[in-house]
């Protein structure tokens, strides 16, 4: 008895600890206020893990040998926390391109990544999207951890953010845990998309239902996968599917599939229920595309730096029309 008195003062000592390393985190509440008073939830804030040059982590300021020394108990746990030290070149290279923390947050409306306070493109669902990602990966059997359809739906009740924190700079300044406002991301792709729509008036919709038939053949319209590839001199062909494929997803019951766009992401359904999707309407393909460029992850053999500011010029001017846009594509099948 006074040994589990004694393990859970401990995991009560470890707790606090890392608790005390905490910051706010985005949607704090939302899990707690979604949940039943009957229903497993939880909802912290954000745990802040910051790392030295060197690669080693602390929470709090205390290394996981400062917390076992402080428990008294060489934990397994803390043990762990040792193994995400990350390699010291990698964090020069943050430092040395500005990546001042990155966030991973889960909560009530999706999984969103954060780096340097403003989104990434991120997986968004609310209770429904999570109930028929459960139902179809029961159908189709796919190889997931015993009892997923039940577990997966309880994802909206974990409210849990971890926070990566690397050296600073020499002389640059502290970017926010949150950048909003002017000036931000989002606050950039909702001007242009707001221009976008004040000069066309109305935005773009895009309706394409490609029936599909048993031998994996398709038409659009009035018009066959072969009078398509004549008329536009493009092998639309290749677009045909496996008839095994065809039968397969028929006899589980799949009669449809939809990929949507709409200012607020890209979304899927299957049979018209639809699934979490990816967000984009705060700014954060934006981010990426900027983020991406000043870290050199575009850099393109035999593409020079003026060229690929070119690209990015143009792709930016883009994507106001595609967020906007109203855009889906769907497919019928036998």
């Amino acid at each position: 008895m006074q040994k589990r008195v004694t393990f859970g003062a401990v995991l009560l000592i470890i707790a606090a600890l890392i608790l005390s390393g905490c910051a706010p985190r985005s949607g704090a509440g939302s899990s707690a206020m979604m949940a039943d008073s009957d229903e497993l939830f939880i909802d912290l804030p954000a745990i802040v893990i910051d790392f030295a040059s060197d690669g080693s982590p602390s929470i709090g300021g205390m290394s996981p040998e400062d917390m076992s020394a402080t428990a008294n108990m060489n934990m397994s746990a803390l043990s762990a926390l040792s193994t995400l030290a990350i390699p010291a070149d990698w964090i020069h290279y943050f430092t040395a391109t500005n990546i001042q923390h990155m966030e991973v947050n889960n909560g009530a409306d999706g999984i969103s990544l954060m780096v340097n306070g403003q989104p990434l493109p991120s997986l968004m669902w609310d209770k429904g999207s999570l109930v028929a990602t459960a139902e179809i990966v029961e159908r189709f059997n796919f190889m997931v951890i015993p009892t997923f359809n039940k577990v997966l739906p309880l994802v909206q009740n974990l409210g849990i953010s971890v926070i990566l924190r690397f050296p600073v700079m020499a002389g640059a300044d502290m970017i926010p845990m949150m950048v909003e406002g002017d000036g931000s991301a989002a606050d950039m792709a909702k001007m242009a998309q707001e221009e976008f729509l004040a000069a066309v008036g109305a935005p773009p919709k895009i309706n394409l239902p490609v029936m599909y038939n048993a031998d994996g053949s398709w038409s659009l319209g009035d018009l066959t996968d072969t009078e398509w590839s004549s008329l536009t001199m493009v092998p639309l062909q290749a677009l045909r599917l496996d008839s095994g494929l065809i039968f397969a997803l028929s006899t589980a019951g799949v009669s449809s599939m939809t990929l949507a766009t709409d200012p607020t992401g890209i979304h899927i359904s299957i049979n018209d229920t639809k699934l979490p999707y990816l967000s984009w309407g705060s700014g954060e393909v934006q981010h990426m595309l900027a983020l991406s460029q000043k870290m050199g992850l575009l850099a393109v053999s035999g593409v020079g730096m003026a060229d690929m500011d070119a690209v990015l010029s143009m792709i930016e001017a883009l994507l106001p029309i595609i967020q906007v846009a109203d855009v889906s594509i769907s497919i019928h099948l036998p």
